[in-house]
């Protein structure tokens, strides 16, 4: 019996520090490495404690995420929101949506360490 995988999510572990404005840029390409447009696709991502709580953490209201013609991808969340946010481990994922389908691009867990200076 053959298989077909439809997750295309790469997990991508991220450490930041609380407090700090929270930048990660990615570049993205497709499967044969040509750097894929972002500009027709939105995106979602949350923060939660655990893949099943029920609220999250921080969600795609607080951040702002883009994506340029280039293939870069940018997800910034400002250091009002990570000072709220406690020390630890979180789980992520983003997914992006481009004429009716929703795809997990990326997944993992992020580790918030704690800061003197808040």
């Amino acid at each position: 019996m053959s298989k077909v995988s439809l997750d295309v999510a790469q997990r991508l572990d991220i450490t930041c520090r609380k407090g700090d404005t929270f930048n990660l840029v990615v570049n993205v390409t497709n499967s044969s490495g040509v750097t894929e447009n972002l500009t027709s696709y939105s995106f979602k991502m949350q923060l939660r404690e655990t893949d099943v709580s029920t609220l999250p953490t921080i969600d795609d209201s607080q951040m702002t995420i883009t994506g340029s013609s280039g293939g870069v991808l940018t997800v910034t969340i400002p250091s009002s929101v990570m000072a709220n946010i406690s020390s630890g481990l979180y789980v992520y994922d983003l997914q992006t949506i481009k004429g009716g389908i929703t795809q997990t691009w990326l997944t993992g867990v992020i580790t918030v360490n704690e800061d003197v200076t808040v």
